[in-house]
């Protein structure tokens, strides 16, 4: 007797032990389900979806759509843990009857605040990080810029031409709307190409690079053609919306500049030098040399390949305001595709 029942226990033992690591098992695959239709539809649908709704909208919709995937995961996962607790399929009455008690009892409650708080948390930093800027929101939590620091980066100032006239033909509001639009199909080129967006200033907006993800396959560069592809492939639309084809014209330049956190009230991260300064010049004398995207010597010398993807063109020599030295300036476009 004394045999069967050490015999019994040591295989209840092991039943256990198997019963609770195809628990694990299966918990651990539908987490791994959930977390992949959670974050595809995050980039396939919300991304699009939602980009233009108010942040409120979008934490709401995005709350209740997380929330009800976490609810029918969980309660998944907990009707398949009582069907192996019980050695009894799904459909089982007693299964059934202790998944309606969890259903029915105060433990779903609890898990769906925890979740509810953990997925408002988390959509809420996510949204502000965006609204602030690619990696902003953690540089302000860890200080990173309290004190100021120089640093090696790439800027572009991206300005839309013939933007008096565009603003006199359709009146301030519509005017607004054409400059949303526009930026709002900046995005993609953004995303795509690691860039910070430091700034918009009326029909500016200013990016910028570390420099080792800036020139890494020529994003800096990229990111122009990239953007006014973008406009172009929208010709219809803005030509229909607006009666305008937008254009944009860029200045781009390298060097070091001084990034310190500044304000009190509103506060945000600003960058100092000349390097900042040079570029938005360059961005200026496009008019001039009747380019669309001209280029800093100093940018040119960093980007080895540069001339392996586009078409670089001397335009001469650029004289800065208050500056004794000059700059060589290279205009950038993209190479004609072979028939």
């Amino acid at each position: 007797m004394a045999i069967e029942s050490d015999l019994a226990t040591y295989f209840n033992i092991k039943g256990y032990y198997y019963n609770f690591l195809r628990t694990i098992l299966i918990s651990t695959s539908l987490a791994l389900i959930g977390g992949t239709t959670i974050a595809s539809i995050e980039v396939l649908v919300f991304n699009k979806l939602l980009q233009k709704k108010p942040l409120g909208l979008v934490l709401f919709i995005k709350s209740l759509f997380y929330l009800t995937i976490i609810f029918i995961v969980t309660s998944t996962g907990t009707i398949i843990s009582h069907s192996l607790i019980f050695s009894k399929p799904i459909y089982d009455k007693q299964v059934l009857a202790d998944f309606y008690n969890y259903l029915s009892g105060p433990k779903i409650w609890a898990v769906m605040m925890y979740w509810g708080f953990c997925v408002m948390l988390a959509l809420f930093i996510v949204q502000i990080g965006e609204k602030l800027g690619q990696g902003v929101l953690l540089n302000y939590l860890l200080g990173k810029y309290h004190k100021p620091k120089e640093d090696a980066r790439i800027f572009m100032f991206l300005d839309l031409t013939s933007s008096s006239a565009y603003a006199e033909k359709l009146g301030h509001i519509k005017y607004s709307k054409l400059l949303q639009d526009c930026f709002f199909d900046l995005t993609d080129a953004v995303n795509e190409n690691h860039v910070q967006i430091y700034q918009y200033v009326g029909d500016e907006v200013v990016l910028t690079w570390q420099k080792d993800k800036g020139i890494e396959n020529n994003r800096c560069i990229k990111t122009f053609f990239a953007f006014t592809n973008a406009l172009r492939m929208k010709s219809e639309y803005y030509e229909k919306e607006y009666g305008v084809q937008p254009e944009f014209k860029a200045g781009i330049n390298y060097g070091f500049v001084t990034i310190a956190e500044v304000g009190e009230m509103k506060k945000e991260l600003a960058y100092h030098g000349d390097a900042i300064n040079t570029a938005a010049h360059i961005r200026s004398i496009c008019g001039k040399h009747n380019k669309k995207f001209l280029v800093s010597a100093d940018l040119i010398s960093i980007l080895p390949t540069v001339d392996e993807e586009f078409v670089v063109e001397s335009v001469g020599v650029c004289e800065l305001k208050g500056k004794k030295n000059v700059i060589a300036i290279f205009s950038i476009e993209e190479k004609p595709i072979s028939s």
